[in-house]
């Protein structure tokens, strides 16, 4: 009886019986249930690592998206809000003796981003009346931010820390004080003065406001 002849790979490309096949670990060959053409084992599973790894970064991105928004936010609002108007009632104009300056204390809402505290000392100012009108200024230096006094005479204001002399209108005479003292917006309101009080930064020459 005739051996039997090994097939050559058809015209559709299907092999032979003859083609060789390397036995696996258990006698079976490797490539036994594998589709054709499919890579080995070991890539398929760094294939799968890296897939999850990066959807692991997408979902942690999306996740740390929404927290930089919410911790940046209220940061965010307190600048856009520093432009707005906060007036506070100081005192009343029949209690202000024209053209002496008194220095007033500034109560009011202590705002952060979760949290409004009443009646907290938001800082202090220097009024002059003139007329039924009133200039303000803040009695913060604008120096490095000590409390501006009343010299004696009642006819200049000085920063006891640094020197700084300023005249009754605000403009300094000597002293290292960058710029002249702040001014603030006023109007009286049924007979109380009231004041659009702000704060600046210290220890520049140009006004450059600051949240709260």
């Amino acid at each position: 009886m005739a051996e039997p002849t090994q097939k050559e790979p058809g015209a559709g490309g299907y092999p032979g019986y003859g083609l060789p096949h390397e036995p696996g670990a258990h006698g079976v060959p490797a490539s036994a249930g594998a589709p054709f053409g499919a890579p080995p084992p070991e890539e398929r599973r760094g294939a799968l690592k890296a897939l999850v790894a990066i959807g692991g970064l997408a979902y942690a991105g999306a996740i740390a998206v929404p927290a930089a928004t919410f911790i940046a936010g209220p940061a965010g609002n307190a600048g856009a809000s520093s432009g707005r108007e906060r007036w506070v009632r100081v005192g009343r104009l029949a209690d202000l003796p024209p053209g002496e300056p008194r220095r007033l204390k500034v109560i009011g809402e202590e705002r952060d981003a979760f949290t409004v505290a009443k009646d907290q000392m938001l800082g202090a100012i220097w009024v002059i009346r003139e007329g039924e009108k009133i200039r303000a200024m803040s009695a913060t230096c604008p120096h490095l931010g000590c409390g501006i006094e009343l010299n004696d005479d009642k006819k200049s204001f000085n920063c006891p820390c640094h020197a700084s002399r300023f005249a009754l209108s605000g403009v300094p005479e000597t002293g290292p004080s960058p710029r002249p003292m702040d001014a603030l917006a006023t109007r009286v309101v049924d007979g109380w003065v009231e004041v659009d009080f702000r704060r600046y930064r210290d220890g520049t020459a140009e006004l450059q406001e600051i949240a709260g």
